[in-house]
């Protein structure tokens, strides 16, 4: 049986970037070279919709999909379950969805969107990279991190929720223990 990659943009708005970048020939390509089958993309719907419908034609018109079985959601009420089942997590910097993956023990690229202002999400991605629970990625660099993601020597997340987050946002907001 094969691996299966989730790839989740978030409840607010649609991260097209992200998405465009989970459909592209050359990340489905790296997924397929690792052995995953499966590539679920939760896209969110209107503009997120219309991107993933458009993405995948794009994808499929080319040929590159390399017998990876590509199939989308708006949303889902079960969102852990798809994480659950997940060899590897794709996510969005938004931190919820980085704590449901963590608290999983789940393989973890953070894409950040960098059309933020102010973007403290990019500054929460860096620091739990720094401390070996994820890798941050942006939508151009995505393909080239995911065998990096496959290989990498994760630290397991804290069992006692919170604490690892607690230190990061302590830090973020100048306050040392």
């Amino acid at each position: 049986m094969g691996k299966v990659a989730f790839v989740t943009t978030g409840a607010t708005a649609p991260f097209k970037e992200l998405i465009q970048a989970a459909l592209d020939s050359m990340t489905v390509s790296a997924l397929a070279d690792l052995g995953f089958d499966t590539l679920l993309v939760q896209h969110g719907a209107g503009l997120g919709k219309e991107t993933y419908n458009s993405s995948l034609a794009a994808l499929v018109s080319t040929g590159a999909e390399k017998g990876v079985s590509i199939t989308g959601i708006e949303f889902s009420e079960q969102i852990g379950d798809h994480i659950a089942a997940a060899d590897l997590v794709i996510s969005h910097a938004g931190a919820g969805s980085i704590l449901d993956a963590l608290r999983r023990l789940k393989r973890l690229i953070v894409v950040v969107n960098d059309q933020l202002l102010d973007n403290h999400q990019k500054e929460l991605a860096e620091e739990l990279e720094r401390q070996g629970y994820l890798l941050e990625a942006s939508p151009r660099n995505l393909a080239t991190i995911i065998p990096k993601a496959m290989s990498e020597n994760f630290r397991p997340f804290p069992t006692q929720q919170g604490q690892a987050l607690g230190s990061v946002l302590d830090e973020e907001i100048g306050r040392r223990s």
